[in-house]
């Protein structure tokens, strides 16, 4: 039987027990939150700045770190290059380059139908030059919708576990 004396949070009242979890949650985010800010004071290079080392400094866990967003957005702020998966910084590299791919190919898009365009002015192609432009054309519009629609699909997200301080 436990006594009614504790002062355990688990034996305290509900209402009790929520406020000593806001504590602690509270604690937690100012430790972390001045971990950070005195590393960046003693001139830490942003890449020095990682959850293990930030955990360690600020005495939490490391999966308190990776649980609550708003502790990892205060370490990932110091450090932007660091992920919460190694998955994310895989999909970011690869929407990267699905992006780049999207815009040069809008941009050979776009040439090739301006050169269709003075072609089918007669300026300086004749007829056959013209029909080929504009089947590069096609080929490179079905090649950006394809592209859109690969980004449009991608399962990672840029802003997800961005908070503020």
């Amino acid at each position: 039987m436990r006594s009614t004396n504790s002062y355990r949070p688990q034996n305290q009242h509900p209402d009790g027990l929520v406020r000593s979890r806001k504590q602690v949650a509270e604690q937690h985010y100012q430790q972390v939150r001045v971990t950070v800010a005195a590393m960046l004071r003693r001139g830490m290079k942003p890449q020095e700045i990682t959850v293990p080392a930030v955990a360690k400094e600020a005495r939490v866990s490391v999966a308190t770190i990776y649980r609550r967003t708003d502790l990892f957005a205060i370490v990932q702020r110091a450090n932007p290059a660091i992920q919460r998966r190694q998955a994310e910084q895989v999909y970011q590299k690869a929407l990267q380059q699905l992006q780049e791919e999207l815009e040069k190919a809008r941009a050979d898009a776009e040439y090739y139908q301006k050169e269709a365009q003075m072609a089918k002015l007669g300026e300086r192609r004749p007829q056959q030059e013209v029909t080929q432009l504009k089947k590069t054309i096609l080929a490179l519009q079905r090649q950006v919708t394809c592209l859109e629609n690969l980004l449009a699909h991608c399962t990672c997200s840029t802003s997800s576990g961005q908070s503020s301080l």
